[in-house]
């Protein structure tokens, strides 16, 4: 991912808590030679290995699985996103962007046949997206679930690298980017409400260093 400096982010538990809060994410490879993608829900382990481990499945009719073990793969995790109108900075000589936060994994497509260690993924999974809700929803593997996991495919993806992209107009003064703030409250399209948050949050951590 093309990320310029003013974007990056490279923390790591910056990322993981990016990650953990837009866990639905696209799983890109090569099928036949093409590219292949799968929107996926994803459950992040940062205690696994150096980087951490993205644990998912997918169903077994899906031809991406096929031939993919032991090679690398790319998870894409989109986050809020909002057009910026250049009306917006109150100053000539400006055009329109795009403001959008993105996280893309790296690492390595594992396999999972094993059907103790499947299990714990699917436990894990539920637990983590059921956190929420009032009544929980707990998995108990009798005859219907065991049926159903011999239709899937469980894998984990060892990740090699992180890339977080934060771009909320950092490359501009704080003067414009205030102004860019005030624009995006007053539309309600895309996640202008989001966008503006985060802009506002960024711009307080850099008044904080």
């Amino acid at each position: 991912m093309y990320i310029p400096k003013a974007f990056e982010v490279g923390d790591p538990a910056r990322i993981v808590e990016f990650i953990k809060n837009n866990s639905f994410g696209i799983l890109f490879s090569c099928v036949d030679g093409k590219p292949f993608a799968t929107h996926l829900p994803f459950f992040i382990d940062e205690t696994k290995d150096n980087h951490g481990v993205l644990m998912s499945h997918m169903a077994k009719q899906n031809p991406q699985w096929e031939n993919l073990n032991n090679s690398e793969v790319l998870v894409v995790f989109p986050g809020p996103h909002a057009y910026i109108s250049p009306t917006w900075y109150n100053e000539p000589n400006t055009v329109p962007t795009w403001n959008y936060v993105a996280v893309h994994v790296y690492g390595t497509f594992q396999l999972i046949e094993d059907k103790e260690t499947m299990r714990y993924i699917l436990e894990k999974t539920v637990d983590f997206y059921e956190s929420s809700m009032h009544n929980p929803w707990k998995v108990e593997f009798d005859d219907f679930i065991e049926h159903l996991i011999e239709n899937i495919v469980c894998f984990e993806i060892n990740i090699h690298k992180f890339e977080g992209k934060w771009k909320l107009s950092q490359n501009h003064s704080i003067q414009r980017q205030q102004n860019l703030i005030k624009g995006l409250k007053t539309v309600d399209q895309y996640h202008s409400k989001e966008i503006a948050t985060l802009m506002k949050q960024n711009i307080a951590q850099e008044e904080d260093k």
